[in-house]
């Protein structure tokens, strides 16, 4: 039986700076067991992504990488400064159909970090929203098993141009992951306007329908009290933190993929 626990939101003391490919950002860690890559989404590390991570530290050794920060104290939640940064970062494509940026160079070269650290067979991952891709481009290393992709949101349609069913993976990319033959967890709201049906059947073309677990959650078991105007957020600011909630029982079921595949 997995158990959550009280919710808690304090942000994890212990950090350290990793570096590679000229790309440095903080990582903050706590837990035991296996690895887990916890990626945060637009907004950045809120509330929501820590208690998200506090929960998951109860059975991961989990890193928090704050990808748009460099201080020993997490980067503030800021939806409108955040999407500035990203748009003119040099780390994070938003719109690049098969180029996600630098950034998962640098994520990869941490994921290898803590597979060597801990020592297991396999890492997981999960990105969510504007990191949501980024699960997937992660599992192209034999040491990350455990992909889990949670309203992926990149790369972002525009009015001129849709991008709905893009994976920010080139075509080799696909190809490698395909012959990898590992399974995969997303996670969407059935009207999630930022990550449509289209992504997720291109995730199915990717993985293999016999392979990706998909979970697409009706609207109506959002959080009706979060900060955005429809559903989006599953894992964090849509999350309903009551026992028999829909979206706590989804958390479950992540953390079952994930000691599956990487205890």
């Amino acid at each position: 039986m997995i158990e959550l626990g009280d919710a808690n939101s304090t942000p994890f003391e212990a950090h350290f700076s990793f570096e590679s490919a000229d790309i440095s950002h903080t990582v903050f860690e706590r837990g035991d067991g296996p690895g887990l890559i916890l990626m945060h989404e637009l907004p950045g590390m809120t509330d929501e992504f820590w208690r998200l991570a506090n929960w998951l530290s109860a059975h991961f050794t989990v890193y928090a990488p704050d990808l748009f920060g460099r201080s020993s104290t997490p980067t503030p939640a800021d939806p409108g400064r955040n999407f500035f940064r990203a748009c003119i970062s040099r780390e994070i494509h938003l719109f690049a159909n098969d180029d996600p940026g630098p950034i998962t160079q640098w994520l990869r070269a941490l994921s290898k970090q803590l597979h060597d650290r801990i020592n297991g067979p396999g890492i997981g991952v999960i990105g969510m929203c504007m990191t949501g891709n980024f699960a997937l481009t992660l599992a192209l290393d034999p040491w990350v098993t455990a992909p889990v992709t949670s309203q992926p949101g990149l790369p972002a349609s525009t009015p001129f141009r849709n991008r709905d069913g893009g994976l920010q993976m080139r075509a080799d990319e696909k190809t490698r992951f395909a012959e990898r033959g590992i399974d995969a967890m997303g996670l969407r709201f059935e009207g999630d306007a930022l990550c449509k049906a289209a992504r997720f059947d291109a995730i199915r073309d990717l993985v293999g329908s016999d392979r990706f677990d998909e979970h697409v959650i009706a609207d109506v078991h959002r959080n009706p009290d979060g900060p955005l105007k429809h559903a989006h957020a599953v894992l964090t600011a849509d999350l309903v933190d009551a026992e028999e909630s829909v979206t706590k029982q989804k958390l479950i079921e992540v953390i079952k993929f994930l000691k599956a595949r990487i205890s």
